[in-house]
This record gives C-alpha cells, structure tokens and sequence, in this order.
C-alpha cells in the first residue's frame, strides 16, 4: 500500500456475462490519509460501464454522476448567499 496522502485509482470489475455480451463496471476511488489521526476519507463513485459483445466490439458508456453536479449547485447558491448578505451588511 502507498504512504501517499492522496490516491486516486480507476478500478474495473471483474466481467459480467449475459448471453453473448460482457458487461464490466468501471469506478474510481479517491483516498485521503490523515497520519496524525490515523484515519482517512475514501470515496468510490462509478465512472462508466463498459460493454465487449461477441463480435469484438467494445463500447464505454458513461455514468453521470448527478449527485455530484446537484451538491456543486447547491455549495455555489451557499457561497454566494453568503456573500451577498455579507456584502449588503457591509453597505447597510
């Protein structure tokens, strides 16, 4: 294992096999070590699935991470609420 801070790892899993098609998730891990604390964050989101038929054809479909985009809206109207009561105490 690495002693490194920050990790970032993109992991495939191992095929899944439906009739004549395999099916293979693909995720990434982010991880954080805290040495002093003796811990760490970890967090897996799911990057993308990839699909190999019979006749050799691979194809990578993406997954959306909706989740992600709905907390960065959220964390933009936070700051800027923020600053603009902050801005109108000033001028008040």
């Amino acid at each position: 294992m690495s002693n490194s801070l920050l990790r970032i790892q993109t992991l495939t899993s191992q095929p899944l096999t439906i009739k004549d098609t395999q099916l293979r998730l693909r995720s990434q891990v982010i991880q954080l070590r805290l040495p002093i604390l003796n811990g760490g964050l970890i967090w897996n989101r799911p990057v993308a699935v990839v699909i190999h038929t019979a006749d050799g054809q691979d194809q990578t479909l993406p997954v959306r991470d909706v989740t992600r985009s709905v907390v960065l809206v959220l964390t933009a109207l936070c700051v800027s609420t923020f600053l603009l009561t902050l801005f109108r105490r000033k001028t008040a």
